[in-house]
């Protein structure tokens, strides 16, 4: 397949990428400017110069994105976040010479807001908040590409566990004994194994009834004193040393609610289709992510 890849150096993009190369396909990589440590065999193209290549792709996979959890949402940094996925997405289609047959676009569960109450589908009605709004814009920009020609499928991550990501800024305190449930921990962590995240995406290329949004999220439930127990023993360390919430909020403002509240979401539409997910159990996980980090150099 011929591939247009955004976000191709990010957490998910640099692993999948890897991964479409070793399966032959032909990938460009969508790039601010050119770098020199993504592999020879990708061409690398701009935005400016997206509009040259007389090419009908086989799939756009939408990645990009900057890291939402990164810093504070001041106005500014809401404005980039914005930016980066849904004025993105709008000139990417408005630059392609001809319309991908796939478009493949990620969101999060972040779409339905912040709520504790009942477990949700990708029909449950959301709540109003800022990761919602951007969230449904994202999602729109993407549903514009939708036509006779291409058909789009949506993602809506959970936390995505792999090498780097949220795993990577929480190893360190749990190594050193430091790590514990935030606010309480009752809050639920909906998350999905990166393994799983890339079968998903592959899946959706290959599968034509793939169509419209899907949750990606494991379907074990767990909140976040379970995760904090299990990455504790993933590690070999305890876990039990308390973040509250006000310290949440003082430290990273409106952001905080990313931590301290949380949704039960279920992967209905996934499981309808009989996906299989490689890690459904968060232990399981965990300890195979592990694994990973004592391998890597």
């Amino acid at each position: 397949m011929v591939i247009l890849l955004s976000g191709s150096t990010g957490f998910i993009g640099h692993v999948l990428r890897q991964q479409l190369l070793e399966n032959n396909h032909k990938i460009y990589a969508l790039v601010r400017k050119k770098k020199s440590d993504i592999d020879a065999d990708i061409e690398q193209v701009t935005i400016d110069t997206l509009n040259t290549i007389d090419i009908e792709f086989d799939v756009f996979i939408n990645l990009a994105g900057e890291n939402i959890a990164s810093k504070p949402w001041t106005k500014k940094r809401k404005k980039i976040l914005h930016s980066s996925r849904v004025d993105l997405t709008e000139n990417i289609r408005k630059q392609l010479k001809y319309p991908p047959k796939r478009v493949i676009s990620m969101s999060a569960i972040g779409f339905y807001g912040t709520t504790r109450n009942g477990v949700l589908n990708e029909n449950t009605a959301p709540v109003p908040s800022f990761t919602h709004d951007l969230c449904k814009a994202w999602e729109d920009a993407a549903l514009q590409f939708s036509s006779d020609i291409t058909r789009v499928v949506i993602f809506r991550l959970g936390v995505v566990l792999g090498l780097g990501g949220a795993l990577d800024k929480m190893r360190l305190p749990f190594k050193l004994g430091l790590g514990g449930p935030i606010s309480g921990g009752k809050q639920w962590l909906s998350w999905v194994h990166i393994d799983d995240v890339l079968k998903a995406i592959v899946e959706a290329m290959t599968d034509p009834s793939y169509n419209g949004v899907y949750n990606l999220v494991a379907p074990q439930f767990i909140d976040q004193k379970s995760f904090a127990l299990n990455y504790g023993q993933s590690l070999k360390r305890p876990a039990f040393i308390p973040t509250p919430k006000w310290l949440m909020t003082l430290l990273l403002g409106e952001m905080a609610s990313l931590l301290t509240e949380g949704a039960k979401v279920t992967p209905y539409r996934l499981e309808q289709k009989g996906f299989k997910f490689e890690f459904s159990l968060l232990g399981e996980a965990l300890k195979d992510i592990e694994k990973k980090y004592q391998a890597s150099p």
